[in-house]
């Protein structure tokens, strides 16, 4: 007769593996996403629409870094419009939160199973974080004191959360040729999210290497893997070098802006930083000894390679490049979720903290629960907060802008929005005013929920006038573009976008002197909508930019807030 016990036993093991407890989020995210959700609309979130944006033009078969300029990678955009068609009603910032799980939720996967094999509690604890930080959409710095969920940072939590797929592997895994594939996958999946986690893996890995956890041919492998699907992605309209050139391009545009985003991550992080660098110094005194004195009788007896793998696979150098690499991805659009890679390490050394005298390893506790406490307690306080107040906020009034709309505010915040059309167009010349100087209407204007439930409301407007427009005159605009920061547009109406342009349009920082390909495809643009409640400098600096392009444009005033600048030859009913 079979084992009843052993057999039942086996079962409630895999019912409690972390395979499951993975494969049972994934099923759980996929309902979430399934349905129309309404999210609190928190600070910056039209970064979010830069998503809809791209989807739109993968759709219609532009290629990133190609066909159009972005500001990070072409994963980012295919994954979220791979979910987006399976998923079309659900929440466009939950959709692009989820979206980077294609990518790293089989890696983390493969990383589980290898590590269950010996220890489950430490395969339970990479995979914890892992799905708590893979699900909160929030940041660990706030940008305004009521609770919304951010569009600022999404690819940055992605970058964090690729590095902690890197880290993991890189600490918990043996050496073999699956830790060199999984170390090449998640490069390049770092490599087309964004250039800045591509370089701190590169420095992680580096260490990898020196250190012994990655053999040479183990990382001759991964190079090839890495090489070859470069080669065979350059085949589609050589994206890759495109790409490249794109980097290269944003970076001649912000060089004078590094120092002072590091001096801004210090500031921002330095309970983390702070708690870092003490626990690296009290790991690298208790290691004096062993790097003084001759290390180790038995290190003679190695090759010098060996000698130097041994002295570098130290715990505190682990510490110490990971948190350099968090602070240097951090330079770029600080206060995501920076840092949560730090905790592989971490655990890894928790796990060698029992065989230390008692008074020393009272004293890693309390660092180690330094260093990883703040960074998750933010974000899932972040998030809880914006659970809590989402019944109680109203719902964006608006019919036309697809699933755009589903984002809600607080009730005296959307009493504000309806006053606000009327309060720009009639307060125009005010705020022409401070944008020729450079000002912005408030210092914080992107961050104030008021302003990014107006734009959600104003788009819905401009699309009703639009379609008026086209009905009433017997045309049908297949092409458009927007001179401001987004353009979702051609999301909402299914039409063509303008090539070779910049989406997520920052004049100050992603948008150069326009090009001959930026003039050919402006001009065969069909409609220009340009918005001006209010008039930024941003808005002026991006009309200024194009104008050689539009300067033959008709003008057709929409609304209070909306014009449209439309292409010449385009003929309007009852025109002869």
């Amino acid at each position: 007769m079979p084992d009843i016990s052993r057999s039942s036993t086996r079962t409630s093991a895999q019912i409690f593996s972390p395979l499951a407890l993975l494969a049972l989020f994934l099923v759980c995210l996929a309902v979430l996403v399934s349905l129309p959700l309404v999210i609190p609309i928190g600070p910056m979130y039209w970064d979010t629409y830069i998503y809809l944006d791209a989807a739109q033009r993968i759709k219609l078969g532009q290629v990133p870094a190609v066909d159009f300029l972005a500001p990070v990678g072409a994963l980012e955009y295919y994954q979220f419009y791979w979910l987006q068609g399976l998923f079309p009603g659900g929440q466009p910032t939950l959709i692009a939160q989820w979206s980077v799980l294609i990518s790293a939720a089989p890696l983390m996967a493969i990383i589980l199973a290898e590590i269950d094999k010996k220890s489950r509690k430490i395969a339970f604890a990479i995979l914890v974080p892992f799905l708590v930080f893979a699900l909160c959409p929030t940041n660990t710095q706030s940008f305004h004191s009521y609770p919304g969920v951010n569009g600022f940072g999404i690819y940055n939590r992605h970058t964090s959360l690729l590095l902690y797929v890197l880290v993991s592997a890189l600490v918990f895994l043996p050496n073999s040729r699956k830790l060199a594939i999984i170390a090449s996958l998640t490069m390049l999946a770092l490599f087309f999210t964004k250039i800045t986690g591509f370089l701190a893996g590169g420095m992680i890995g580096l260490v990898a290497i020196l250190s012994g956890r990655l053999l040479w041919r183990q990382v001759l492998l991964a190079l090839c893997i890495f090489a070859v699907t470069l080669l065979v992605l350059e085949f589609n309209h050589a994206m890759v070098s495109a790409y490249v050139e794109s980097i290269a391009a944003l970076v001649r545009l912000n060089e004078g802006l590094l120092l002072p985003r590091f001096l801004t991550v210090f500031s921002i992080k330095l309970d983390v930083i702070l708690a870092a660098a003490s626990l690296i110094l009290f790991l690298f005194w208790q290691d004096w000894n062993l790097l003084t004195d001759d290390p180790c009788h038995n290190l003679r007896k190695k090759p010098a390679t060996a000698n130097i793998a041994v002295l570098l696979d130290r715990d505190w150098l682990w510490i110490g490049v990971t948190l350099v690499a968090g602070i240097f991805l951090e330079t770029q659009n600080t206060g995501s979720q920076e840092f949560i890679f730090l905790w592989p390490v971490l655990l890894a050394v928790l796990l060698k903290t029992p065989k230390l005298p008692e008074r020393r390893r009272l004293i890693v506790y309390c660092l180690v629960a330094f260093t990883a406490i703040p960074t998750i307690t933010k974000v899932v306080q972040g998030t809880l907060r914006v659970v809590a107040v989402a019944p109680t906020y109203v719902t964006a009034p608006v019919t036309d802008v697809k699933t755009m709309g589903l984002v809600s505010t607080r009730k005296d915040i959307m009493e504000r929005v309806n006053l606000l059309e009327a309060h720009y167009a009639s307060n125009a010349e005010a705020y022409n005013q401070l944008a020729e100087a450079g000002q912005l209407p408030s210092w914080q204007l992107y961050s104030e929920l008021d302003y990014q439930m107006f734009w959600v409301v104003s788009a819905d407007r401009a699309v009703k006038a639009l379609k008026q427009f086209e009905s009433q005159n017997g045309v049908h605009l297949n092409s458009l573009m927007t001179l401001d920061f987004v353009n979702p547009f051609p999301w909402i109406l299914d039409r063509d976008a303008s090539r070779n342009v910049q989406i997520g349009a920052d004049p100050f920082r992603t948008v150069g002197d326009l090009t001959e390909a930026e003039e050919t495809s402006l001009r065969q643009t069909d409609g220009v909508l340009r918005p001006s409640c209010p008039t930024t400098s941003a808005r002026l600096s991006l009309q200024r930019i194009y104008e050689k392009a539009l300067a033959d444009r008709i003008v057709v005033k929409l609304d209070d807030c909306w014009d449209l600048l439309l292409r010449p030859g385009i003929k309007l009913s009852g025109q002869s």
